[in-house]
């Protein structure tokens, strides 16, 4: 084997495995669960009342790049605390063509989007499935909630500025 040969094929075989690895990167980033922290603050309010509210907000937002999420709130009275995940439903197991909110003649029916209580939980759950953006809201006064919120930046943002409208109208 010449030298030139030689060269070409250790240049094809680096070209390869780079290649390789951007793609496992790109891959991993696309259906990573964590999400990174777009705010952290705190806000007047009840969880109850503002898990209540903005999942009511979410439910009813017709935009097809809000559509795509289903939103799961849970509310964990022991020790004071909501969460709420935008799940992509696109990776959610059991959703098929029929149902799927891509599909323009599929049937939008997720059931209830009242809160899941969880009794007797001693921590939050955390995420079960790839998400769009969750909330952390816990009780830290009688009329303070300190919210965290992890996600993408655009649907994140969507949410966020729900959930500023539910604090202003809190009690």
């Amino acid at each position: 084997m010449t030298r030139k040969t030689f060269t070409v094929t250790r240049i094809s075989t680096l070209f390869l495995i780079l290649l390789t690895a951007l793609l496992s990167a790109c891959a991993g980033l696309i259906n990573s669960k964590e999400k990174p922290l777009l705010h952290e603050t705190t806000l007047q309010g009840e969880h109850i009342q503002l898990t209540h509210c903005l999942t009511g907000k979410l439910s009813v937002d017709s935009r097809m790049s809000m559509r795509v999420f289903h939103v799961k709130p849970r509310i964990y009275p022991a020790i004071a605390a909501s969460e709420i995940h935008a799940y992509d439903t696109r990776f959610l197991p059991y959703v098929y063509a029929s149902n799927s909110p891509l599909n323009p003649d599929g049937i939008r029916d997720y059931g209830t989007s009242a809160p899941e209580i969880m009794s007797n939980a001693q921590s939050l759950a955390g995420a079960e499935y790839i998400y769009g953006f969750a909330f952390i809201l816990r009780q830290t006064g009688e009329n303070t909630v300190t919210v965290t919120l992890k996600g993408s930046q655009y649907v994140g943002g969507i949410a966020w500025d729900y959930l500023q409208r539910c604090a202003a109208n809190a009690p």
